[in-house]
């Protein structure tokens, strides 16, 4: 199957068919999704992409660690639209504004800027599942973890009422479930001094490690559970999403 071939409809298809992960009624609001697609994670991320089926949002806000460090440390491309074989998608100036109104870090910058960024990757699947939305293209620039909770603070601060959806790209490859678990645990620790360690580790195998973080910070933020694609034994990366926890009885 060549994936970058087929049809709107056909994603779409293959979405509808996917398992069903049992997510309930809780509203989904983020993805964790591979930088990359090919055919061994393509049934994972279908999975993943059903857990929003039915929804709609006005903006999608997708964040991916830039491979290195950008002096705009948090970047989003001067973009008016983002096109892919199934047309233009337009960005939303307004709330890229915002951003940058929000905390200094955040710029309207194109140095980070290419066809290879994840975000084209995951635009074909955007577009077959969702009509009407509009863009945010944010790539992280800066290995410091300052900057990744900068991030997500400002991503709770802005994204929390809106009618919004984050994808968060990031490949976890699913040979290695304890990085995952120990990545996950640094940040919901605030454990600063082993954050760094890791993001300047040669050992770490997660490709978009600061994406991954900012996602779970937000998480917890809002106080939604974030569940992983860990048992689907074909898959080469690890998918996963984020749904609003269930209310406490008072």
């Amino acid at each position: 199957m060549n994936i970058e071939t087929l049809s709107k409809q056909e994603i779409r298809t293959h979405i509808e068919n996917a398992g069903d992960l049992n997510t309930g009624s809780e509203h989904v609001r983020m993805l964790f999704v591979p930088n990359h697609i090919d055919e061994e994670n393509f049934g994972e991320l279908c999975a993943t992409y059903k857990t929003v089926l039915g929804q709609q949002f006005d903006t999608i806000v997708v964040i991916e660690s830039y491979t290195g460090q950008l002096q705009k440390k948090l970047a989003m491309p001067s973009n008016t639209t983002f096109e892919s074989r199934f047309g233009e998608v337009p960005v939303n100036d307004y709330l890229r504004n915002e951003f940058c109104d929000e905390e200094d870090d955040f710029f309207i910058a194109d140095e980070g800027y290419s066809k290879e960024m994840s975000l084209y990757t995951q635009l074909p699947f955007l577009q077959s599942v969702f009509d009407g939305f509009d863009l945010v293209s944010l790539q992280i620039g800066d290995y410091d973890p300052a900057i990744i909770r900068e991030l997500a603070f400002t991503l709770d601060e802005l994204l929390l009422n809106k009618n919004a959806l984050i994808v968060y790209c990031c490949d976890v490859p699913a040979s290695s479930p304890e990085e995952l678990e120990h990545l996950r645990s640094l940040v919901v620790k605030n454990n600063e001094s082993g954050l760094m360690h890791y993001l300047n580790s040669n050992d770490k195998t997660v490709n978009g490690a600061r994406a991954f973080m900012s996602g779970i910070l937000v998480a917890r933020s809002w106080g939604f559970d974030v569940e992983f694609l860990d048992h689907i034994e074909t898959a080469s990366n690890i998918c996963g999403y984020a749904k609003r926890g269930k209310m406490q009885a008072v």
